[in-house]
């Protein structure tokens, strides 16, 4: 089959960057294109003007200047900010797409290694190291034979599953439908049992989009139904937790703590009360990171490329209903 020629656009970032490698993989895949690859701060209007596909997270204000766009693969796992009831992608002629699947194997090293810092005390042990103070801490808990809770079964929480049965928890899942339980999974749960689980868990980890049905699902009724020493893990976005519930929650110790990615706003100001929190492990939504993300995401983009050219389906389309 003869491929068209196509304008394509990649947007790279300090975080999204195509090798000469990977682009001649892409120039493979549809040899007869005109490839551009820039920075925000590179883009001219003839850049954007031409494009009829966009690899990258492209502003708003650039897309409504991609006249002849068809199809927008972003580069990260989630679709916020494309969705939007005023966004131009709510025209159904254009193809929103993700990079859902790239980043669950690196989420879920991030999760477990901040379930297993809390449980043995790795972050009151560097501060310790800075005062060069010799301290045991007597106080652990075991991450075998304890309950984990995952909030939302994608990409992430399925990775997130793998990894905590094979370290011996129980692992119980809530998602939006019901589905066959692989072998990993002990229980799953519909949304609407989510309240079962949050009293039943050790650790819950939030791998949710934001969405308007997911924004504040863990309230601060339910952040009460959790037990006194559970461990939070949000790796989703800050908006779905009340954030100020948590903080409560934290300085009361009415919950063990909470490992957070993902915090409202970010960055986040610096005298918010969870900077000062001892229970309270945070990074500045980092846990996606990886060396073979770039590799991954052009792989992705590639076989979407040769269905784009087949007239196929493309993986990973955005449902406007749902937001993700």
């Amino acid at each position: 089959m003869q491929k068209r020629q196509l304008n394509i656009l990649i947007i790279t970032n300090k975080i999204f960057n195509v090798n000469d490698e990977q682009k001649a993989l892409i120039m493979d895949t549809a040899n007869e294109a005109t490839i551009t690859i820039a920075t925000d701060s590179n883009l001219t209007d003839e850049m954007i003007s031409k494009a009829e596909i966009i690899f990258g997270g492209p502003r708003q204000d650039v897309l409504k200047r991609a006249k002849n766009l068809k199809w927008l693969q972003l580069y990260s796992a989630g679709a916020d900010g494309y969705t939007d009831s005023d966004h131009l992608y709510m025209s159904k002629d254009i193809l929103l797409t993700t990079s859902s699947g790239v980043y669950g194997r690196a989420i879920s090293e991030h999760v477990l290694a901040m379930i297993l810092s809390y449980n043995r005390n790795l972050q009151d042990y560097a501060l310790l190291k800075q005062e060069k103070r010799w301290s045991s801490i007597y106080k652990t808990r075991d991450f075998y034979g304890s309950t984990v809770g995952i909030i939302g079964f994608g990409d992430i929480g399925n990775e997130v599953a793998l990894r905590a049965k094979a370290l011996g928890a129980r692992v119980l899942v809530v998602k939006r439908i019901l589905s066959k339980k692989p072998d990993y999974v002990d229980e799953i749960y519909l949304t609407e049992e989510i309240d079962e689980v949050l009293g039943r868990s050790d650790y819950i980890v939030l791998t949710l989009p934001a969405t308007e049905k997911t924004k504040g699902i863990i309230s601060k009724e339910r952040i009460g139904i959790m037990k006194p020493d559970a461990f939070l893990v949000n790796i989703g976005r800050g908006e779905l937790i009340d954030q100020e519930a948590l903080i409560e929650a934290l300085r009361n110790n009415r919950i063990g703590g909470a490992g957070l990615d993902v915090m409202t706003p970010e960055p986040l100001p610096a005298d918010n009360p969870l900077w000062e929190l001892p229970n309270v492990i945070i990074t500045q939504h980092s846990s996606g990171l990886s060396v073979g993300n770039d590799t991954r995401r052009v792989n992705l983009f590639t076989d979407n490329l040769r269905r784009y050219l087949n007239n196929e389906a493309l993986e990973n389309i955005v449902n406007f209903t749902e937001g993700y």
